[in-house]
């Protein structure tokens, strides 16, 4: 496998630092609905996503767009069997142009996933520990009843759906992937399997759907994508289980050409080792990022870790021999501060942008060269939000906790027609501090406050 890294961490650092949200607007408007507020190009300062009469606390979203430009977004309830749909037309600038739907399932919703379809209509499947959902609309999707959910399975904790598992054919068909429950520390864990989960007609119908196992690994924090070809192309980390029954996760990159039911059908290869921890301020989960050029070839972005473990966003690209691992890459950033979440898109001349979080602040990379993994390749960081830019939140709910601060992580990223990025994120306010503490109340217990999920708008890059 060809590799060319080069180390840009000091520069991305000053992208964050620097401005490149500034309000603005311009006259290319790509939804004319006029609920927004401005055109579709102008950005507006981030603002939280509603959920509707009752405030929820809720997690990182998965940010779509339309052909129209308008925004489609789902994120899950921090806790409890909820989880919302939100959009917004192309010029939105606010939460009260947002309109919002709620869905009620069984418990805690560990993924929402989201995508549009050629008509512009949403589908979202939701992963809770024992079951899967799926729900679709035709039309009015800012309304309630304009939606249908439908249960697919009961698995009864023994599997999950992870990352951007969730894709549509050329054809509109839903497919996603599901895998084996990863334990906690490995304690109790199953028998690692992965399946590949396709509809044929009426997807509100369980019958409808079919599952075939195409992997004895857990392949986690997919991201699933078809070409017009109809050729499914996967992101994902593989759990490899060692000589000494050790386990090391590695990003790999899967296609399938067919109808792939079958293990054979899949055929990939590994490129970069995938860093994840329980033992940051937010956990950091396996995390890859497919796109597809507009000729199908394969750029992805990864959370990976170096041979000190030291971990690193990467960028790679491959135009043949991808199945083989034929990737060149490059290191857009490094060491301690990068944290959860990325998120990679195409501009309209394959030009990619990359969202991740940087010292609990969002930003976006970008890169306008012919080879982005080029040494000399020109990568710029904007800034989406710093966290200290916010107003700290005044209201503490522990005793003794005298400060609170924002922490942004899990970013979400859609391009306008114009390259006009549109990301989500999560916003966590977490508050400590033990200065002059009240020997009369308990100590201080640092941790989440509240947790909401935020947008940003922002101009072309």
């Amino acid at each position: 496998m060809s590799r060319s890294f080069l180390r840009l961490s000091s520069v991305l650092a000053l992208g964050l630092a620097a401005s490149a949200c500034d309000v603005g607007s311009s006259s290319d408007s790509e939804d004319g609905d006029g609920k927004g507020g401005g055109s579709s190009d102008a950005s507006s300062a981030p603002f939280f996503l509603p959920t509707g009469a009752d405030v929820d606390n809720t997690a990182a979203p998965r940010i779509e767009l339309d052909s129209k430009g308008r925004v489609h977004a789902v994120f899950p309830a921090y806790a409890g069997g909820r989880a919302y749909y939100a959009t917004c037309a192309a010029d939105c600038s606010g939460p009260e142009a947002v309109r919002v739907v709620r869905f009620d399932v069984d418990s805690s919703v560990a993924n929402a996933m989201l995508t549009v379809d050629a008509q512009d209509r949403p589908h979202v499947l939701l992963s809770t520990f024992n079951k899967v959902f799926y729900a679709s609309c035709d039309s009015d999707c800012g309304d309630t009843a304009s939606w249908k959910q439908t249960e697919l399975f009961d698995h009864r904790g023994e599997r999950e759906v992870t990352g951007e598992a969730l894709a549509l054919d050329p054809n509109g068909s839903p497919r996603f992937l599901m895998h084996t429950y990863v334990a906690y520390l490995g304690i109790g864990q199953k028998a690692p399997e992965t399946y590949y989960v396709a509809c044929e007609g009426d997807c509100h119908d369980p019958a409808a759907w079919t599952q075939h196992k195409i992997a004895d690994q857990i392949w986690e924090g997919s991201a699933l994508r078809f070409d017009a070809e109809g050729r499914a192309h996967l992101a994902t980390v593989a759990h490899v289980v060692n000589a000494d029954q050790s386990t090391t996760r590695t990003a790999a990159y899967v296609a399938c050409s067919g109808s792939c039911d079958s293990a054979e059908s899949w055929v990939g290869a590994g490129i970069e080792p995938a860093f994840t921890s329980d033992f940051d301020v937010v956990s950091i989960r396996p995390t890859v990022s497919l796109a597809l050029t507009s000729e199908g070839k394969p750029r992805l972005v990864v959370l990976g870790q170096d041979e000190s473990f030291q971990r690193r966003v990467v960028y790679f690209a491959c135009d043949e021999g991808c199945t083989e691992g034929a990737f060149n890459g490059m290191i857009l950033a490094d060491g301690s501060n990068v944290g959860a979440g990325l998120d990679l898109a195409l501009d309209g001349d394959d030009h990619p942008r990359v969202a991740y979080t940087f010292d609990y602040n969002i930003g976006v990379l970008s890169c306008d060269d012919g080879d982005c993994t080029a040494a000399d390749a020109a990568w710029e960081g904007s800034k989406v939000e710093l966290g200290g830019d916010m107003p700290p939140d005044t209201i503490i709910l522990e005793h003794n906790c005298t400060v609170a601060a924002w922490f942004l992580h899990s970013p979400s990223l859609a391009l306008s027609k114009s390259g006009a990025p549109r990301v989500g994120y999560q916003a966590r306010d977490i508050s400590g501090g033990w200065q002059n503490p009240d020997p009369d109340k308990p100590d201080c217990e640092a941790g989440t406050d509240m947790t909401w999920t935020r947008l940003a708008m922002m101009k072309p890059l």
